[in-house]
Order: C-alpha cells, then structure tokens, then sequence
C-alpha cells in the first residue's frame, strides 16, 4: 500500500510537470519568410537576370547564385601593377556573345589566393568594386575578375549583392527591366 502512494504521487507530480508549460522572460524570435515588412521591399528575381554594369556602361546576362559568397565577372588578360604607391589591376571584361572586351583599370579592392585542384601553389584572384544595377536598384560590391570561359553566363551574382535586397524564385528568369536590358536582350544578349 505504501509503495502504490509513492507511485501515485510521483506520477501525480510528474503529470502536472508536463501539463503547467514552461515559461521564459521573453518568447524566442522566429523570423517567417512573408511576415516581415520588409518583404515587401525586396526584388523577387529569377535565376537569370540582365545586370548593367556601370564603369563600363553596358547590360550583362546574369546567372543568380544564391550558393556563391561573392559575385564574378568573365575577365581576361588579368594584370597587377602600382599606382601611386596602391595595387592597381588592368583587365579586360569579356562579353564572348558579341565578341567584344572592356578594357579597364582599376584599383584592387580584394585578393583571394585560390588553390586549384591538382596544381602545386596558389593563384591571385583580384576583385574590384563597382556598382551593379538589377532593375531599379544599384548597388556597389567587390566583385571577383575570372576566368568565365565556357560558362553559359558571363557574370555570376552572389549573395554579396543578394543580401537584403532579393528573394529568389529558381522557376522563373529576366523579372526586372534593368535599364539598357531591351536593347541587349535584342543583341542576342550577353
């Protein structure tokens, strides 16, 4: 009889344990995709999108990354030099559908040594800032100079551009009227 009340009352004990909820001083912070206003704010894009190009004033084809930290640029003929005492890189901006480069120089805003599979060493990538528009927003990053041959895309947009300003839908592509994204749409695109 005595151990049938020990039993009884741990299991009245544990029973009220379980139905009186637990209590914080603040309730955690859940963010929902949609219940923010600033939602409503942000660019819904595609996975491909024209993106204009300001230093050198022409629209690009865009690849949407959402996997890729930082955006990139098809580049070639890559070349570190100084000025006034600064690291300073000339290169030229490919764009293989129309056959034509951008020759540039700017000043390096970042260098990344990247390891190759295979290779012995590492290689410089540079980047350089610069302002990229997608639709009606403009926005500066450091974009990455490399060696885009043979992808379907010359320029790749990551997340550093991404951030606070997009959501993206992979079903659909070329949302937004980047302005001069008519007329290289027409030229077959970029």
């Amino acid at each position: 009889m005595r151990l049938n009340r020990r039993v009884l009352f741990a299991s009245l004990v544990v029973s009220l344990f379980l139905t009186v909820p637990l209590q914080a001083d603040q309730p955690p912070k859940v963010d929902r995709v949609g219940a923010s206003s600033s939602t409503q704010e942000k660019l819904l894009i595609g996975e491909a999108e024209f993106v204009a190009i300001s230093v050198i004033k022409t629209v690009f084809r865009a690849r949407i990354d959402t996997g890729a930290t930082t955006s990139s640029i098809y580049a070639v003929n890559i070349e570190e030099f100084e000025r006034d005492g600064k690291s300073w890189v000339r290169f030229a901006v490919k764009n293989a559908k129309k056959k034509k480069e951008y020759p540039l120089e700017m000043p390096v805003a970042r260098i990344a040594n990247i390891k190759k599979r295979g290779e012995e060493g590492f290689t410089k990538r540079y980047a350089v800032a610069t302002d990229l528009t997608l639709g009606e927003v403009t926005k500066q990053v450091k974009i990455n100079l490399a060696d885009r041959e043979g992808f379907e895309f010359p320029l790749l947009i990551g997340r550093d551009f991404l951030r606070g300003l997009a959501i993206v839908d992979v079903s659909k592509e070329y949302t937004q009227t980047t302005p001069g994204a008519l007329e290289a749409g027409k030229a077959g695109g970029n």
